[in-house]
Order: structure tokens, then sequence, then C-alpha cells
């Protein structure tokens, strides 16, 4: 049985970011004790630091100081040889270069440059102390430096600094603060500790803990990542990996969660198997990574020679006076990210509207919140304002315009004569009623300044480049985000046509309803159509999809042990329906199957919900409670269907997992799944039923990033001597 190995960031994970406390973490911290768990310290900080919370934390096991520079092992820990050298109490495997040279190297570059930037030494004891939080005394131990140097800019992140780092050989990293240092990290300590873990036990299962950029090396390099909630509720989101887990509580409070629910996966804390749930959370985790904005921007687009190449196109940036980044969408502020990486300071301005909650570290390119999927005055505002931008554009101008989905809702610009609320209850009718995104996206294209190509009409005559991450069927520009820099292909006439088709013609807002009837008459002018001036100097690029997040479930299902095929990326309809569909397909399968095969089925695709009841739910979660009374009595089948961009309908989860035992479990705590289903208040039920049961069904990640609709993953694995068979 593999012996299990926890490496662990010190600040905003196991310590609190305020008050560097761990009393959170304490029942997590104890129940490693009592298995005999090594914790492993792995932090930015220094030798003397950590020594003092090894002393509070009663922790004898090797560490790791200042992001890898050094690996401090106890005489006699390891019973295996040790290449390492003396040092006091330890053997220390060096990595680092010594601090004396990142010194003078750090003030060097400085002068060279000129550029605004202070490291520790620079710092009086008491400066250090006001810029971390540290006590005076602590702040004693932080400039005792032995293989980096932590530094700060005055302003903003200087870029040409950190590239002149990278040039002269050595490395800088983030955490809270900015660290410069040779060539180590992290990851590599790790590696070579858990190499050592590996002589000694034979097998280890290894977990890590991190918050910041500088945790990624280390993450990437154990067998379960854990990536820990920063204390605003938000995640660093330049980490994003296969397989990583994601706190549901900031800091040292979901470091314990987190800690726990591992350790409690195997008796002992150790991990023979993974089970159906951490298959589950892997083959998702790997469908996300695959679709990440920023590496998908990343791959689409890069910079040479002064040039911007985007798909074969080439644009010269010498050519541009200005250039503007623009955009909307629950994955945007990722691909702002990637595009602020290659370009830099070339950036003019940039404006970005996201839902709430899903931003990134960025330092040009300026993020609005919005609501979503109902909008509200902070799309508006958004909207007003990068209209202002692109009008302002000229020929000689560059507008990168960065769109995903969700930005139908958060890019909102009603047209005159229309308020934000006759465009809140229109959408909530269309919504309530189980349009699909194309019908509604026809609809609200006819009510706004920005949608059906309109974004890019008023950008004229700047070059337009569109970078798009797909939540719609079929990877449509003129239906993803509504369209707002490609022809429309719907009219006015269209558009209602759907309102007829749900009797909405009664309910719908009076001047909503008869600005759509002026433009069925051709008194309101229709949206862009194919031969627009405009078109001929926009380029729309789709960087990812569905279909990438399928291929890349599919190839971590097989790497798990099964035979996996994806069943459809196209998956749309009422969500009882689409689960009806799934679990047929999944009966079917089973039938087909010999004993202790196991197999993965795959959809992707966005369904809907036409609300009849006055319960709480979003799509995903009606539709694993659909399939749960499917396959009740079912053994060896299990689904988790969830929203990629962490969101589901108007709740806090994604999504939910079920098995067959889910729905007659329910029953039998007095919760009845058949009503709640029939009442719409799927989010309820996977709330009492976790309460009841202590089971995590439901599927609460936080927003992603990324946003390419919808992923279902069944997981059949044929009993022996199944105790009911579908039939």
């Amino acid at each position: 049985m593999p012996k299990t190995i926890i490496a662990s960031d010190l600040d905003g994970t196991l310590l609190d970011s305020t008050d560097y406390s761990f009393a959170a973490a304490q029942p997590a911290l104890a129940m490693i004790r009592a298995r005999d768990v090594p914790l492993v310290l792995c932090s930015s900080k220094t030798r003397a630091e950590i020594e003092e919370y090894r002393r509070r934390l009663d922790n004898g096991h090797p560490f790791i100081a200042e992001n890898g520079g050094g690996i401090f092992i106890p005489h006699g820990y390891f019973s295996v040889p040790l290449d390492a050298a003396e040092s006091g109490n330890y053997r220390l495997i060096l990595l680092g270069m010594p601090y004396a040279e990142i010194r003078s190297r750090f003030v060097r570059l400085r002068e060279q440059l000129g550029a605004r930037v202070r490291g520790f030494a620079d710092m009086t004891v008491e400066e250090v102390s006001v810029l971390t939080g540290l006590s005076p005394d602590e702040a004693v131990l932080a400039r005792q430096r032995d293989f980096d140097e932590p530094f700060v800019f005055e302003g903003l992140p200087d870029e040409s600094f950190l590239r002149a780092i990278e040039a002269s050989g050595l490395c800088w990293t983030q955490g809270r603060i900015f660290h410069i240092m040779g060539n180590h990290d992290k990851g590599r300590a790790v590696n070579i500790l858990m190499s050592l873990y590996r002589q000694q036990y034979g097998s280890v299962a290894s977990i890590g803990l991190g918050d910041s950029l500088n945790d990624l090396p280390m993450l990437m390099e154990v067998d379960h990542p854990v990536l820990v909630r920063h204390e605003d509720g938000s995640f660093d989101a330049r980490i994003a990996i296969p397989r990583l887990l994601k706190t549901k509580l900031p800091g040292p409070a979901g470091w314990n969660e987190t800690v726990m629910q591992l350790l409690a996966q195997e008796p002992g804390g150790n991990f023979s198997a993974l089970s159906d749930r951490q298959n589950l959370l892997d083959i998702f985790n790997a469908a996300l990574a695959a679709v990440d904005p920023y590496n998908a921007v990343i791959k689409a687009a890069s910079v040479e020679h002064n040039q911007l190449h985007v798909a074969g196109a080439k644009f010269d940036l010498a050519a541009y006076d200005r250039i503007i980044v623009v955009g909307a969408g629950k994955a945007t502020a990722r691909m702002a990210l990637a595009i602020e990486s290659l370009l830099g300071a070339k950036i003019t301005s940039g404006l970005i509207v996201v839902k709430d909650g899903h931003t990134a570290p960025l330092s040009v390119t300026e993020q609005v919140e919005a609501a979503h999927p109902v909008p509200n005055e902070a799309g508006i505002a958004g909207a007003q304002r990068i209209l202002q931008l692109v009008r302002a554009a000229d020929e000689k101008t560059l507008v990168i315009c960065l769109l995903s989905g969700g930005a139908s809702a958060l890019l909102v610009a009603p047209v005159d004569g229309l308020t934000l609320q006759d465009k809140q209850e229109a959408t909530g009718l269309l919504l309530n009623a189980g349009a699909s995104i194309t019908e509604l996206n026809a609809v609200r294209k006819h009510l706004s300044m920005v949608k059906g190509g309109r974004l890019a009409q008023a950008a004229y005559p700047a070059r337009v480049v569109a970078l798009i991450l797909s939540d719609v069927i079929g990877d449509p520009p003129d239906v993803i985000a509504s369209g707002p820099t490609a022809q429309d292909n719907s009219t006015f006439a269209e558009a209602w046509a759907v309102i007829v088709k749900y009797g909405l013609q009664e309910k719908f807002p009076p001047r909503v309803a008869d600005y759509l009837q002026r433009g069925v008459a051709g008194h309101a002018p229709e949206t862009v159509k194919e031969n627009a001036l405009c078109l001929d100097k926009t380029r729309n690029v789709v960087i990812a999809s569905i279909r990438q997040a399928l291929a890349a479930a599919e190839e971590k299902a097989v790497q798990l042990g099964y035979v996996a095929k994806a069943i459809s990326s196209t998956l749309q309809g009422e969500a009882r329906d689409a689960a009806h569909f799934l679990a047929q397909a999944a009966r079917t399968e089973l039938i087909g199957m010999e004993p202790g095969e196991r197999r993965c089925l795959l959809c992707g695709g966005e369904t809907t919900v036409t609300v009849r009841g006055t319960g709480k739910g979003g799509r995903n979660q009606e539709f694993a409670l659909a399939f749960a009374l499917e396959i009740e009595g079912w053994q060896g089948v299990a689904l988790l269907s969830a929203g990629t961009d962490g969101g589901d309908g108007p709740t806090d989860a994604a999504g939910a997992m079920v098995d067959g035992t889910t729905a007659s479990r329910a029953r039998g705590m007095g919760i009845d799944p058949l009503r709640h289903l029939g009442d719409n208040d799927s989010y309820v039920f996977f709330q009492q039923f976790d309460a009841m049961s202590g089971a995590n069904s439901h599927f609460k990640t936080g927003p992603t990033g990324t946003n390419v609709m919808d992923i279902q993953i069944v997981l059949l694995n044929k009993q022996e001597q199944p105790a009911k068979q579908p039939v």
C-alpha cells in the first residue's frame, strides 16, 4: 500500500494570509500525526522562519526553503544514502544559487534598467513587517535569506525587468510578492524528496497544496494537486493543470477540509485505488485543462519579429498606433492574461466584462464584473465604455476582441428606447420557457447595440481580431456571445417567431414587443449582414470548444483503465430527456460488457430546463437528479454532469454526481427525489442529501476560468454478481 506524503505551502495555504494562524487546520493536522503521514513544509520562507513553524507544528520531517533553494533533511531521517552536505542539524541538498550572488545580480539589473524595484535587503525590518504583515521578530527571520531575494515594484510590475531576469540566466516567481532566484523551484525539490521517500517506502501517494504561482511547479509533481482558495474567494487563475482539486473554503480552512477528504478515501489514509468519485474528478479536470483559455490563446496566437500571428494571419504591430483589448465572457479574463503575456506594454488600453468572481490578475486590461445570466447595470456600464473605446478607433488601431460564453448577458447595450429592465424581463421569460441558446440570441441580437456584428461595426475602420472560446454547439461565430463581431444570419422576423413559438406575445415587455414588430416591418435597422464593410476588416477565430474537452476526457479515461468513447458533442433538449437518453446508452453498454470490464461514456453540449416548479436548480443538477432516478438500483454506474464554467443556473454549484444508490438512499432518509425533480428543485435535493448522508454529491468548483458548455461523464463497472441489472 503506498505511503501518503503531503507537501504544503505555508502563507495563504496552511497559514492564514492575515494572521498566519493554522488553527483552522488543526483537525487535519491531528489526523496526519495520528496516521504518521509526513508533512513536508515547502515555502518561500527562509530556513529560520520554517524552523519556527516546525516547532509550533511539532513537525520533525524534511522541509524545503525559499521556493526550492534547499532541501533540509534531519539527520538519520532516511535510511538510504544521501548525496547531501552537512548543515547544522540537517543534511542539505543544495539546489539554489548563493544569496550573495543573487543579490549582486539583482542590484546590477536594477541599475542597468533603472527599474523602480526594492528587495528585502533594501528595506528595514519595520518596512518588511509592514509589507508582509509579519511581526518585527518574524521580519528579522524573513530577511535571513540563503537562496532568493523577495522584491516589490513601486507601481505596476515592470515586464522588462522580469524579462531581464530571465535573460540573465536567473528565474523569478510570484507568491504574495515576487522572488528572484537561481535555476530552482519547488517542483524540482519535491521531485527529489519524493524519490527519496520512494526509496524508503517503496511506493508513495503524494498530495501537494498551494495557492500561488510559485506553487505551480510543486503541484505539477504530485499525484493529488490541491489549489487553495484565496481569502477573497478567488483562485490564482494562472494555475490550471490536470487532476487539480480546488478547495471550497479559503486558506487553512480549505486546507483542512481537503486533506481530511483525501485521507478519508482509504483506511489509514493511503490511496490503494481511486474511487469512482476521484476518477470522475480526474476526467473532468483533464477536460478543463484542455480548454484552459490562457493555453488556448497561447496555442492560437504568437508574436514573432513584431508581428502578431493568429490562425495563419499576420498583423504587423508597427503599423498600428494603438492596440486595444476588449471583450466579454466567463473565460475572458484568462484570455486577456494570455494576450498581456504576448503583447505586454504594446497594449494601449483594454476593458473586458466578466461574470462576478471570474477575474484574473491583469496588469493593463481593466475588468468589470457583472451579473449572469440576467444582465445588470454593471454590464450596461461596461458595454458603454467598450463602445466608447472602439468608436474612438481608427485605421491605425488594432482591436483584439476576446469573447467567450456568457458574453451575451454580460455585454449589454440596449437599443435606444429600451431599458435594462426590459432586457432582463425578456431574457428571464425566454430562459424559463426553455428557449435554446440560438433562439435566445436571435432575440437578444435585435435588441442590442453590440450584438449581431454591431461591435465590429462600431470599431470600423479599425482592424478587429476576435479570439473566441465556443460555448455553442457547432461553434458558429454568429451565435457565440450573440456574434458581436460576426455577420448575423437571423432577422427581426425570426426573432419575433421565437416569441410566438413560446406563446410570449402578451407576456413580453411592451416596449420590446413593439420594437421587434417595428423591425419586422422594416422600421428599425437590421443587424450586420453579409458584405458589410466592417466584416472585411474583421477576423473571427474559434480557439477552443467542447470537442477538445471531450478528447482530453477520453484520453484521461483510457489512462485510468476505461474503454472510453464520446457518444455526443451536441447533447441538447430538455435536461431530463437527455438524462433518459444517456441512461439508455449506459444500459446498452452494460448489457454488452463482461464482468470486471470498465467503460466510460462522454457527452457534451447544453441542455435546457423548462421551469414549471418553484424550486431552485440548474440544468446539470436537474440532469443528474433525473439520471439518478433512471438508474436507481443499478450497480457499477456513476455520473458527473457539470458546467465547464463552474456554474449551473442561479446556484453556487457546477453540477452533481450520482450513482445507482442515490435515489433509494434519499428515499430512506425521507427525501423524495421525484418530488424535487417535478418542482425543478434539484439544488435543494442535493443540498439535503449531502447534509443527511455525508455524501459529496453536490459538485462545487467555483469559477473555473473557462466555458465550453457542459460535460457528462458516465463510468460503468460491470459487477461480478450484480444485485440488479437494467432490463
